[in-house]
This record gives structure tokens, C-alpha cells and sequence, in this order.
């Protein structure tokens, strides 16, 4: 009896809690590696749940009977890889003929600037970086000359690579560090093929049994609280389907937006910016950096002007406009609710926490605790100790 009415005390009980969720949490800590898999893995099949249900559910050609599970799995993976493979085989060329053409830039604008490079270099003269990076700029400017000995005129050895033998111990050092690192590191390397796995596995196994799972789940919920835990879940569910996939949505709006802007403009690599910018919104705030400060250096190296600048800008702004104002309330809506502060913390925290995957899931994970929050307040004021009675 004295047990029961110690756990009837509502401090004691919050203690309680306080320490089943700090020992909950330290544990996801030192766990986080395989945790995190997990966590993603989830989070892929929740994203892609409706796809698969809605493979599943068409008709068979030529049969009544709907979609196996597994064969809309396989067509929906299939379907994956086949737009990152167009993805990448429209990209890569892309890249790599911006790169070239940033390159032949900065070549044929190397005169122009050559005190400036070599004023930087020089502050790093006391090191052997620096040392080797200002010899290569005399050579270049012809202001050093190296004797060529008769052997070498049959076989003539490029300079760079005659300086390269005088460090030849230390980088011999450093392979040998980097082959012991690698040993030592073995399990390491080991452990992450294991992460990949199993994420793939459990991927596809929650994706073939995620309405069943959730079928189980319910079934195991206490009858008396089983209405109230489907409504704060049904609410969290209505929250992580309005981030998910109305961002991705957004993303992909704003990707085109920038892709049109900068290739109009003419900046090298457009597409790839375009993407990274339009798909790093699903980071809060950090999005538009991934993408605006490379395009204006882009913009420089390549026009060397004011207006390119100005018109990189002009895209970026356009887009975070059309983005703030019309994109995320029509197709986000105001769902979330969340303070512009919380999404900051969330993103700091989250990101200290699970590191960049943390950075992806704060404002999912930040909605959740939303959801929990507003329901424990609104219990709250039910108690006695609120209503003071």
C-alpha cells in the first residue's frame, strides 16, 4: 500500500519518468551507429508506404488479382534506381564540363591575379606547403631553371616530379600510417558494410510488412488508452506526412526553379547547384547556402563582374520568395506550427546528437516532440496541482 501511494505522488512519478527516459536516451547513445540505420531505414519505408500501397492495389494485366507486395516492391526499387541513374548520367557529364570549363577560366585569368595568389602564398612560406606551392609558381613564371643531366635528356622527367623525391620519406610515412590505420581500423570498416546491410534489409522487410507492423502495434495497445494514443498518433503521422513529402515536393519546385535561373545566367555546373540548393531546403536555413555562395563564386571566376553576381542573387532570392510565400503554405500548409527558433534548436541539437543524418530529421523529429508536448500540457492542466485543488 505505501508503494502505491509513494507512485501516487505526481513528483515521484515524473521523477520516475525523468530517469526511464534519461536511461532510454543514454542507451540510444552508445547505440546510435546501428540506432541511426534503424531510424533511416523507418523512416525510407514510412516515406514510401503509399507508393508501394498504391503499386499493390492496380490490377495485374493479365489477371483480376492486385499486385503482389514484393513484386510492387521490386517495381518501386526499380523505378529508384532507374531516376538516380538518369539523374547521374545527365549530372556527372554536366559536372564535368563545368569543372573544365572553371578550370580553363581560372587558367587563362591566373596573370591577372598572380600577385595576389602568390602574396597568399607567401604567407604560408614557413611551411612546406607553402615552400612547395611558391616553388612551382617560380618554375611556372620561368624565373628558376633546373640542369637536365644527359640521361634525362631521352627521358625527360617532369620538374614537379624531381621536387616530389626529397619528401619521398615523409609520404612514405604517411602511407605506412595510413596502411596501419587501416588495419587497425578493420572492424570499423566492417561495422559500417554491417550498418549498410542491415539498412537495406530492413528497408525492404518493413516496406513488405509496414501496414502489418502497424496492424500488430495497434493490437498490443491498452483498451482503455488505445483512442487516445491513436489520436496523438494519427496527429504525429498527419505532421511527418506534411514535412516528408510536401518537402520533398517543395524541394523539387525549387531545384527547378534554380536549375532554369542559373543556366539562363550562364553559370557553370548550374544543374548541380540547382540541386543541391533546391534538395538542402530540407534543411531549414542551410539550403539556400549549399547553394547561393558557390553560384556567386562561380559567377566571379567565370564573368569577373558586378551583374552575374547580382543576378545569382536575383534567382536565389526569387525562388526563396516564391518559396516562403506561395510553395511551402500551398503545399507544406502551416501544419507544423513551428516556431522559427524551436527549428533552430531542434537542428542544433539533432545535428550534435546523430551528426548530419540528425541535421535531416530535426524538424521531423522536432514535430513529433511538438505533438507530445501540446498533449502533456493539455494533460497538465487537467491535474490538481494546475487547477490547484
Amino acid at each position: 500500500m505505501e508503494k502505491q501511494k509513494i507512485f501516487e505522488n505526481v513528483w515521484i512519478r515524473a521523477l520516475a519518468i525523468v530517469c526511464v527516459l534519461a536511461l532510454f536516451f543514454t542507451l540510444c547513445y552508445f547505440l546510435k551507429g546501428i540506432l541511426i540505420s534503424l531510424f533511416l531505414a523507418f523512416t525510407i519505408a514510412y516515406i514510401f508506404d503509399p507508393v508501394a500501397d498504391y503499386i499493390s492495389k492496380r490490377k495485374l494485366i493479365f489477371s483480376k488479382r492486385c499486385v503482389p507486395r514484393g513484386l510492387a516492391i521490386a517495381i518501386l526499387l526499380t523505378l529508384v534506381f532507374l531516376v538516380m541513374g538518369g539523374l547521374l548520367t545527365y549530372t556527372v557529364p554536366k559536372t564535368v564540363n563545368g569543372v573544365q570549363r572553371v578550370g580553363t577560366k581560372l587558367k587563362s585569368q591566373y596573370p591577372k591575379y598572380q600577385e595576389q595568389v602568390i602574396g597568399i602564398v607567401d604567407k604560408f612560406e614557413g611551411t612546406e606547403l607553402g615552400a612547395f606551392l611558391k616553388l612551382q609558381l617560380e618554375n611556372k613564371e620561368g624565373k628558376t631553371s633546373v640542369a637536365r643531366s644527359a640521361a634525362d635528356e631521352n627521358f625527360r622527367i617532369p620538374q614537379l616530379i624531381r621536387d616530389l623525391r626529397k619528401h619521398v620519406p615523409q609520404v612514405m610515412n604517411v602511407v605506412l600510417g595510413a596502411v596501419k590505420d587501416i588495419f587497425y581500423s578493420t572492424f570499423g570498416f566492417i561495422g559500417v558494410i554491417v550498418n549498410i546491410i542491415v539498412f537495406g534489409v530492413v528497408t525492404v522487410y518493413l516496406l513488405n510488412d509496414f501496414n502489418t507492423i502497424i496492424s500488430k502495434g495497434n493490437e498490443l495497445l491498452p483498451s482503455t488508452k488505445k483512442d487516445k494514443i491513436v489520436d496523438i498518433v494519427s496527429k504525429i503521422d498527419g505532421n511527418l506526412k506534411a514535412f516528408f513529402r510536401g518537402q520533398m515536393t517543395v524541394c523539387a519546385i525549387l531545384s527547378i526553379i534554380y536549375g532554369i535561373g542559373l543556366t539562363a545566367i550562364g553559370i557553370p555546373m548550374s544543374f548541380l547547384l540547382a540541386f543541391v540548393g533546391g534538395f538542402g531546403n530540407m534543411i531549414p536555413y542551410v539550403g539556400i547556402g549549399f547553394g547561393l555562395i558557390p553560384a556567386i563564386v562561380l559567377a566571379f571566376i567565370q564573368y569577373q563582374d558586378i551583374t552575374h553576381i547580382l543576378l545569382v542573387g536575383l534567382v536565389f532570392g526569387i525562388g526563396q520568395f516564391l518559396e516562403g510565400t506561395l510553395i511551402t503554405p500551398k503545399i507544406v500548409g502551416t501544419k507544423l506550427g513551428l516556431n522559427p527558433v524551436a527549428i533552430i534548436l531542434s537542428i542544433l541539437i539533432c545535428g550534435e546528437i546523430f551528426g548530419f543524418l540528425g541535421l535531416l530529421l530535426a524538424v521531423p523529429i522536432a514535430s513529433v516532440v511538438k505533438v507530445l508536448i501540446d498533449e502533456g500540457i493539455i494533460k497538465y492542466k487537467e491535474t490538481k496541482l494546475f487547477k490547484g485543488s
